[in-house]
């Protein structure tokens, strides 16, 4: 494709996106379906066949998406918020990561023949809860802010541990135990410090930036530079860039320890720049949705439909996870929209390039394969979550768990019902006996 059949392609993205938010502010239908049936669409009719190949240029948006999604994933989340709800969160988060990772690794490598590393990578995937989507249908509910802070909490954790575990799996795999154990310590500790380090300084310099109008995109571009660093010093990029955003987005709590006169809030909060930033995750969003679609190999689309049957495994799961690791503090009606909230998104579309790149499957089609696998189960939780949710609200369902448990328990008692009347029924024979 020549630049102006590219430029097109570009305007035409942008404005389905629009129309896509538009038309799931109307009608509910969230605009990822559609944005990744457009990209199917798009990959089907051969119109974007360049992108679909790959470039050097598409790993580098890929690799900024990846930095942009930890940011602005961990920026809104508050220290206050997250330490209240760290007790259920931060358990439940990592009992569904290693549960959920483990359940549908083991299927992906005995049943579709995987190997371990692929397989393992693709258990996790299917543990993330997508931020983005997330408040999106925040918007369209009420939700106790005991809850809100609840999912989201859990939705940056378990991005986090889905990004450094995989990652961590494709540079650890051929280590020793006691290599990895030490690897790991040490660009944990490194990329805490950078993070907290960069972040305090940063803080200042945009204190005395005031209302300068580029702050927030020196802020991008110090974004680019922090991941890049932390890992030419063999830090963790995503780790970096996590702490860099949680110690920037609670500046107000750390802040008054070290400057007297601190504001509320530095010029990267003000209501602009939180526009702005809402405006680059449309676009970053827009593009990465329709990307997934355009990967889509209908060859393969059988694997489509494995991808819901993992998703249906991982939601089961997690709404187990969810009634050992329960908080008490919260009403029946919004546990039962916390189990719904289980929707796929950013974090899988970038990590499938980030996998593609790093992990030598065995035959090319099984790269087709988890592709469409992920995409199945992306598609699929957003299109149930959606569902789901809007049933809850308007008191129609409860939670699958809850449907699940109550016919077991009706089967249970139907057979003691049963055993019960055939005991009543039964009447041993007398013994004839004659003399």
């Amino acid at each position: 494709m020549d630049t102006t059949a590219n430029l097109f392609m570009v305007g035409i993205i942008i404005i389905l996106g629009l129309l896509a938010q538009y038309n799931f502010k109307k009608t509910k239908i969230p605009d990822v379906l559609i944005l990744i049936a457009a990209g199917a669409i798009f990959s089907h009719l051969g119109l974007v066949e360049g992108i679909k190949t790959g470039s050097s240029q598409m790993t580098f948006l890929i690799v900024f998406s990846l930095i942009y999604v930890v940011f602005y994933g961990a920026l809104p989340i508050k220290l206050r918020a997250l330490l209240s709800t760290m007790n259920y969160a931060f358990i439940a988060s990592i009992l569904n990561f290693i549960l959920i990772t483990s359940i549908l690794g083991a299927a992906a490598h005995y049943f579709l023949g995987f190997g371990w590393i692929a397989a393992l990578s693709l258990g996790a995937l299917f543990c993330v809860l997508d931020g983005s989507v997330i408040n999106s249908i925040l918007d369209t509910i009420k939700l106790s802010p005991k809850a809100e802070a609840e999912i989201q909490t859990e939705s940056a954790i378990i991005d986090i541990l889905v990004i450094v575990g995989i990652l961590s799996i494709m540079n650890f795999s051929t280590m020793s135990f006691a290599q990895i154990t030490q690897s790991l310590t040490s660009y944990l500790f490194l990329s805490l410090g950078i993070g907290i380090v960069i972040a305090m300084i940063w803080a200042f310099v945009l204190k005395h930036m005031g209302d300068y109008s580029s702050a927030p995109i020196a802020t991008m571009a110090l974004l680019v530079t922090l991941y890049a660093f932390a890992e030419y010093v063999n830090a963790n990029g995503v780790i970096t860039i996590f702490v860099f955003s949680i110690m920037l987005g609670n500046v107000t709590i750390w802040s008054r320890l070290l400057y007297k006169e601190q504001k509320e809030s530095v010029s990267l909060m003000k209501l602009e720049t939180k526009h702005f930033f809402k405006d680059i995750s449309f676009l970053i969003r827009t593009f990465l949705f329709v990307y997934l679609g355009i990967l889509v190999d209908f060859s393969q689309w059988t694997y489509l439909l494995y991808g819901t049957v993992f998703f249906i495994i991982a939601y089961i799961t997690r709404t187990v996870v969810r009634r050992i690791v329960k908080n008490g503090e919260m009403t029946k009606k919004d546990i039962y929209i916390l189990d719904a909230m289980c929707a796929k998104g950013l974090t899988p579309t970038v990590m499938l390039s980030v996998v593609g790149a790093n992990i030598a499957f065995t035959e090319t089609a099984n790269l087709a394969i988890f592709t469409n696998i992920v995409v199945g189960g992306i598609f699929s939780s957003i299109l149930v979550s959606s569902i789901l949710v809007l049933l809850i609200d308007r008191d129609k369902f409860t939670s699958l768990n809850e449907l699940i448990t109550g016919v077991i328990e009706k089967y249970r008692q139907h057979r003691k019902k049963n055993k019960n009347e055939t005991s009543k029924t039964y009447k041993p024979e007398e013994p004839n006996i004659q003399l």
